[in-house]
């Protein structure tokens, strides 16, 4: 099968390489499409360490059951999105629901882990999602959307209600979904922030209320006026850069509530007696958990939130060099999310 090789610092190559086999209880899954994510692209330019060559990235993607176990769920040809994020469903965290943070395995595509960027991958029945209705396209995007899933439901239906502004700050895959589902849940007054106006003009289409492009307008000053004042009651954090994350606590409101899910530079500074003295509040945001990724599917096959702006590009998993190649060369954020079809 072919299968797109991270090999080292901006350097991908495609290889032929055996199908795996699947044991006894796995499934084998033919990929059809799979997104390249935000952080796939930062461990290509060498910027995070958590991806170690030479392994094959991806971890959102949706496929056809090529050849299900005996007794299985699942028949062949039937169409799944995977939950890529392994768990062991009896430790103290799993029985808490927190399968994002089981310690039984590392997400697929991360580390030293193969991903999904190849013809085919072996799966147990438990990581299965089956659709129908959509496109495998659309289907892909269940991982990303389960990501900002996460994050905005940090906020309860009652704190939505009752905050005057929000905050979003990174316009990208993720921010952009955050954004969705936050017009999705009624919220108002909701501001995007991003360093370009191409993806500002995405975040209008899909609802923001407010636009601030800090790379030509003064983000704290914008934010005041805005506001009136006010400050903002939620960030929602979604780059990974200390500029960024900054902006996420500076902007908040006494009490107010930065949630992180940027995850891109590893150690930052932050201003401790602004935290203290206003009683922020951090939250941390990683992944997902299976209800959340459950219902981000189901909300994608009800056509409840509008993805087709985001995907920009769609290369075959033969051209993901160039793919990535072309993606070295975004610097106007036109590419938003690129698609790896085979």
């Amino acid at each position: 099968m072919k299968a797109l090789y991270y090999v080292g610092e901006k350097e991908m190559e495609l290889r032929e390489i055996p199908t795996p086999a699947p044991n006894e209880n796995e499934y084998l899954i033919q990929v059809k499409s799979n997104g390249i994510c935000g952080s796939d692209f930062e461990g290509y330019m060498g910027k995070t360490g958590r991806r170690t060559p030479p392994m094959i990235m991806g971890h959102e993607f949706s496929g056809v059951v090529a050849q299900a176990p005996k007794g299985g769920k699942f028949q062949e040809g039937q169409k799944v999105v995977v939950f890529p994020k392994p768990y062991c469903g009896v430790c103290e965290f799993c029985k808490k629901g927190m399968v994002n943070v089981c310690p039984e395995g590392i997400c697929m595509g991360v580390l030293d882990v193969d991903g999904s960027m190849c013809e085919y991958v072996t799966i147990e029945e438990k990581y299965l999602l089956p659709f129908d209705g959509i496109s495998f396209s659309e289907a892909a995007f269940t991982e990303p959307l389960a990501v900002a899933y996460r994050s905005v439901y940090k906020i309860s239906d009652d704190e939505l209600a009752e905050a005057d502004y929000t905050l979003i700050i990174g316009a990208g895959t993720i921010g952009l979904m955050a954004l969705a589902l936050l017009k999705y849940r009624g919220a108002k007054n909701v501001i995007v922030s991003d360093a370009t106006d191409f993806r500002l003009g995405i975040a209008k289409e899909l609802g923001a209320d407010y636009l601030v492009n800090p790379r030509t307008q003064d983000f704290l000053a914008e934010i005041t006026a805005i506001t009136s004042g006010k400050m903002i009651d939620f960030s929602i954090e979604a780059v990974g850069i200390a500029p960024t994350a900054k902006n996420s606590l500076e902007c908040l409101k006494i009490g107010g509530t930065a949630i992180w899910i940027g995850n891109a530079q590893k150690i930052i500074e932050v201003n401790m007696q602004n935290i203290v003295t206003k009683e922020l509040k951090i939250k941390g945001n990683y992944v997902y958990d299976l209800d959340g990724f459950a219902d981000s599917l189901r909300l994608l096959s009800e056509r409840k939130i509008n993805i087709k702006p985001l995907i920009t590009h769609s290369y075959k998993l033969e051209d993901g060099v160039q793919a990535f190649k072309d993606l070295e060369n975004n610097r106007e954020g036109k590419m938003l999310k690129v698609m790896l079809e085979s």
